[in-house]
């Protein structure tokens, strides 16, 4: 029984909290820790049902988030950044990072969940959601992998990070490396975290590249790419650029700055990305004009993009984009060059830019990508399992005799923020994605497939929820 879960994207957030005068302004991404105490039960239930013999449970990467923290500039060692190669990560940077893992751990929802997954490593689970139900051994033995995904990439950079990582998932004292990619014979399914695919967020990109191999080079997953960057630099920079500006008293006085902070807390998670204007210039409960949240908008824009237009690191980046011949990028080097911003910025040229947007939703690069896997050209997999998206979805990859190939997208287990159809209204969900594959020997109610042999089944759950309060119905 092999179970695949990814993207809990775990995230300090006490440094985004503005508090004063009983007023509090933030935002919580993480998952409540109780939906990991219900998928141990649910797991085991699972289990039970379907005869199976032992169950290993892969988190397939972006555990932690180590980008989205305003951390990274506060205190001490606040010159390091997270986009540097593993081989180049110093006393300093590994002091911060394991800073930013202990904050994100103290953070109540995440300490409740590690609770439960630790729980799940050591054999036992609880049998009801919650810190109340009534502790029991799991069925069946239970081992837990865990693959870096390009959010927590520099959890795999030294000893004492893989350490003190291995320690908080209960895997035991040793600090070796953990994997990129896991095969599986029985079932047969290769696993990922999926950034592979994205070459926006992966070091190397494989846009076209024809055949890929189970293990790519180590190499690529210890490099950084330009998507860390733009994390650190721009997406946690808006919300902490808007503070330096305007002031948290201001911000906290202010229902319109408050609500273009949150916003810009939680963009991240808006579905599909191309409604991001639409969602920052947004705040109907104010009736606050377009023309005068942009104003707020692009003069924060303006202050980051002054900030790192000369980047070392973005400038390298752009400059191995060119070498590939005309690419999107192109405009946004063009656009640093000409300093284009400094005269202000029109809402109408980022219309324009947006319209224009295609979202990793839309562009069908994963399910491309993957049906180049060799494991799926040469029929050797049954599924390629992996994440990165945040859109969980099965696709077919090839067809065959025997039930072909799948992709298999793994979601997300964090707040979803979707649209309307004309982008004009947004909601909030909770998301929880799992898939689960049982070996040839398992859930035999199903019986032999194809041929009059059984080889794998699949079970793949994705859901959504929430509870609403009359404030937060109110700020939609």
């Amino acid at each position: 029984m092999l179970v695949v879960i990814s993207d809990m994207h775990f995230e300090e957030e006490r440094s985004d909290y503005i508090e004063g005068e009983g007023v509090t302004v933030g935002f919580s991404r993480n998952t409540p820790g109780q939906e990991y105490y219900a998928l141990g039960s649910a797991l085991a239930s699972e289990a039970r049902r379907n005869g199976a013999q032992k169950m290993d449970l892969v988190l397939a990467g972006d555990l932690f988030d180590l980008h989205r923290t305003t951390l990274w500039f506060e205190g001490e060692n606040s010159h390091a950044r997270p986009y540097v190669p593993d081989a180049e990560v110093d006393a300093g940077t590994e002091a911060k990072i394991l800073e930013i893992i202990s904050a994100i751990v103290a953070e109540p929802d995440v300490e409740e969940s590690f609770a439960a997954l630790r729980l799940l490593v050591s054999g036992r689970y609880r049998e009801y959601a919650g810190s109340e139900g009534e502790e029991r051994d799991f069925p069946i033995p239970v081992e837990v992998h865990y693959i870096p995904g390009n959010h927590d990439r520099l959890t795999n950079a030294t000893p004492a990070i893989r350490r003190r990582v291995r320690g908080l998932l209960g895997l035991g004292e040793g600090d070796e490396p953990f994997p990129y990619s896991i095969f599986f014979d029985n079932p047969r399914v290769l696993v990922r975290h999926g950034h592979e695919y994205d070459p926006y967020n992966h070091s190397v990109d494989h846009t076209f590249t024809d055949r890929f191999p189970v293990h790519l080079p180590d190499e690529e997953y210890e490099n950084p790419s330009l998507g860390d960057f733009v994390t650190t630099e721009v997406a946690v920079k808006f919300p902490t650029v808007l503070r330096r500006l305007y002031g948290d008293e201001e911000i906290l006085k202010s229902r319109p700055l408050s609500t273009i902070y949150r916003r810009l807390l939680e963009f991240d998670d808006l579905r599909p990305q191309s409604a991001l204007l639409n969602f920052l210039l947004s705040i109907p409960e104010e009736d606050v004009p377009e023309g005068e949240v942009w104003s707020v908008l692009s003069r924060v824009a303006r202050e980051i993009l002054d900030e790192i237009h000369d980047s070392p690191f973005l400038r390298d980046e752009l400059r191995k984009m060119n070498k590939k011949g005309p690419h999107p990028m192109d405009a946004v080097e063009a656009y640093l060059n000409l300093k284009a911003w400094r005269p202000g910025i029109p809402l109408t040229a980022a219309r324009l830019y947006t319209r224009y947007a295609v979202s990793e939703e839309t562009s069908g690069g994963p399910t491309v990508m993957a049906a180049r896997e060799s494991v799926v050209l040469d029929g050797s997999v049954r599924f390629v399992i992996a994440g990165h998206t945040h859109h969980p979805q099965v696709a077919l990859l090839a067809s065959g005799r025997y039930g072909g190939s799948y992709y298999v997208d793994t979601g997300t287990w964090r707040n979803r923020i979707p649209s309307t159809p004309r982008y004009d209204g947004f909601g909030r969900l909770r998301t929880t994605t799992y898939a689960i594959v049982y070996r040839s020997d398992e859930n035999a109610e199903d019986g032999p497939g194809p041929g009059g042999l059984k080889t794998e089944s699949f079970s793949y759950w994705s859901g959504f929820s929430q509870t609403w309060s009359g404030e937060e119905q109110e700020s939609l």
